[in-house]
């Protein structure tokens, strides 16, 4: 039979809580805390005196469990951050009140209570909250289970699927019962999350990405059918595609909206015809087979997007053969066509530029 010191040291000896009341010393020392991380700020209008940071920490052999919360906040982790203040840890983050809006390198969304995303330090993110409590298991990405290692910065689960609800579950049962685990439990108990995790976050991350290609291979293939029609835009596209405006306004965030991504379709879709044809069409009418209401609004958006007018895209064009070795090169990789002309002119705006010297 045991005795009482022989008994495994409990994780209660392992907590560190946070200090500081609500308050300008409590925001000092919670911006000083995550520096390392990344860089934050609360909003301007804000009373510092009011600043709110709370929680406790659990540091075990292999990883960081943490439960906070807090007032309104924003963090990022920008590139210049990242190679200036590298880190190889990544973490399990489950939100249980308020919400937050984030954008993991591109990816942007929003979370609610019962989300559960996985986010990769060594990747660009962002995020604001007016306010939230949340869980976060966070760990060595080296140590991670396979799974884990993969594209899945910014993948979210949300709280309705069967994957989170146990995650979430497991999350919370090991911050309810932590205190009373040896060191050796909770870190098995994390390993174990962390596992399943792995099963998860990969198949999740994986349809993501195949719905969000499928989503813009349909959206391209309407763009090009209706794009004499200078009518069509976002609430048509919707209409399409069978999705709600919200919805499709969320799919198009990384390509900077659907608007944007319309110009840049319309506007692709002339210069290869301007390539293509090499001074067969005039401009005028590229403009109107390709949905702009003017050839004056053409030329202007034309300009701003590749430091030219369509005129002068056209003369070069017509100086460097452009429709046979535009014709050559979609020829060899079709599957980039909608590039392709763009990647020639740029080819032959540096051969004029070089030949100028």
């Amino acid at each position: 039979m045991l005795d009482a010191d022989s008994n495994p040291k409990t994780c209660a000896s392992l907590a560190i809580v946070w200090p500081f009341a609500p308050g300008v010393e409590s925001y000092a020392a919670w911006k000083l805390a995550i520096s390392r991380l990344v860089d934050v700020a609360i909003p301007v209008d804000t009373d510092m005196a009011l600043f709110d940071f709370h929680g406790c920490t659990w540091q075990l052999p292999e990883a960081f469990v943490q439960i906070n919360g807090g007032s309104a906040i924003s963090m990022s982790r920008p590139q210049s951050v990242i190679e200036d203040r590298p880190i190889s840890q990544m973490s399990i983050y489950m939100l249980i009140g308020g919400s937050v809006v984030t954008d993991y390198d591109g990816l942007k969304q929003t979370q609610i209570p019962g989300d559960v995303v996985v986010v990769d330090y060594s990747l660009p993110y962002e995020a604001f909250t007016p306010g939230y409590e949340g869980i976060t298991l966070t760990f060595d990405r080296a140590r991670a289970p396979l799974g884990l290692q993969g594209d899945v910065h910014g993948t979210m689960l949300g709280a309705d699927s069967p994957a989170a609800k146990v995650i979430g579950a497991q999350m919370r049962t090991l911050i309810e019962h932590i205190n009373e685990l040896s060191v050796d439990q909770a870190q098995s108990a994390v390993d174990g999350i962390l596992r399943f995790a792995a099963t998860t976050f990969p198949a999740a991350a994986s349809r993501r990405m195949r719905d969000d290609l499928n989503v813009l291979s349909r959206a391209h293939r309407l763009a090009r059918k209706r794009m004499p029609d200078p009518d069509f835009g976002p609430e048509e596209l919707a209409s399409e595609l069978g999705m709600s405006r919200s919805k499709l306004f969320r799919s198009f965030e990384p390509h900077g909206g659907v608007q944007r991504w319309l110009l840049g379709e319309r506007l692709t879709a002339s210069l290869q015809a301007i390539v293509r044809t090499a001074g067969k069409m005039k401009i005028s009418a590229i403009a109107h087979q390709h949905g702009f209401r003017s050839e004056a609004h053409f030329s202007r958006a034309f300009r701003k997007r590749y430091g030219m007018s369509p005129s002068a895209a056209l003369a070069l064009t017509q100086r460097s053969q452009g429709s046979t070795l535009y014709l050559s090169w979609a020829e060899n990789d079709a599957g980039t066509e909608s590039s392709t002309a763009e990647a020639w002119l740029a080819s032959a705006q540096a051969r004029e530029a070089e030949a100028a010297e």
